[in-house]
């Protein structure tokens, strides 16, 4: 049986409070990784550590804000403190605003862009010195960077920001650093679930749309970042891995 294997390897996962990040987290514990785990809710974040530690793997919480400078400067030691480098970078923290474009504040467009590029910009640049030869660095998009979605305009204009970024970064830090995009499409996290009440029928909608015929956990996106990040992923960089069942493939075609 062939089996993911990054054993000796350290990671550092960003929004490992829960969804995608926090099953990144515990996945690429279970493949031997030793996991810096970073997210705002210290509760949260606690959990997820607990559940690797009780899986028998290494982690450590640490709970910061990456939108204030003191946050990123908080995440910047602890990974000092916890290994000499970094191997996998996995920046899957994340905000979801649903707002029309007509609706949508300065404030809130600065805020989404403050997560999803400034923080990860900033954390990747000052962790720079510290990556491995060979380390992989993900950063996470969305199939709303592929295709038009409304109302998320600022959100998407954010996810394409990202793309842009790790494209070149791909560029300028080869060929110590492999960087790669994951943009995962609806995933059954809270991020989507907490919609569902206010939009009775929205889980079925998106079943009948994607091709799969299903709605799948983070797991799939997870276990994606344990491969691109392994001996397996050596010859990918630069490139965006969809993760959506087929939704942004399926295109006008109702069924």
């Amino acid at each position: 049986m062939v089996e993911i294997d990054l054993k000796g390897r350290v990671a550092l996962v960003t929004g490992a409070s829960s969804g995608i990040g926090a099953e990144t987290a515990r996945v690429l514990a279970r493949c031997g990784a030793r996991v810096l785990a970073t997210g705002r809710d210290e509760t949260r974040l606690g959990a997820t550590v607990a559940q690797i530690e009780a899986d028998g793997g290494d982690a450590l919480a640490v709970s910061a804000d990456l939108c204030a400078d003191a946050g990123l400067a908080k995440i910047v030691d602890a990974a000092a403190q916890f290994s000499e480098r970094v191997d996998i970078l996995a920046l899957a923290a994340g905000h979801l605003d649903v707002s029309t474009f007509a609706e949508t504040t300065g404030t809130a467009l600065d805020h989404l862009l403050a997560v999803h590029v400034r923080a990860p910009f900033l954390l990747t640049q000052a962790l720079l010195p510290r990556l491995s030869d060979g380390a992989s660095v993900l950063f996470y998009s969305s199939t709303v960077a592929q295709a038009g979605f409304a109302p998320y305009a600022a959100y998407s204009a954010a996810k394409g920001a990202v793309e842009g970024l790790a494209r070149s970064l791909a560029i300028e830090l080869k060929p110590r650093v492999r960087v790669n995009i994951i943009a995962p499409g609806f995933t059954a996290t809270t991020m989507l679930t907490d919609l569902y009440d206010g939009a009775p029928g929205l889980e079925e909608a998106i079943v009948a749309r994607t091709p799969v015929g299903f709605l799948d956990g983070p797991e799939s996106v997870a276990y994606l970042a344990a491969y691109l990040s392994s001996d397996f992923g050596r010859y990918i960089d630069g490139t965006r891995v969809t993760v959506d069942g087929g939704w942004v493939a399926q295109g006008w075609q109702a069924g």
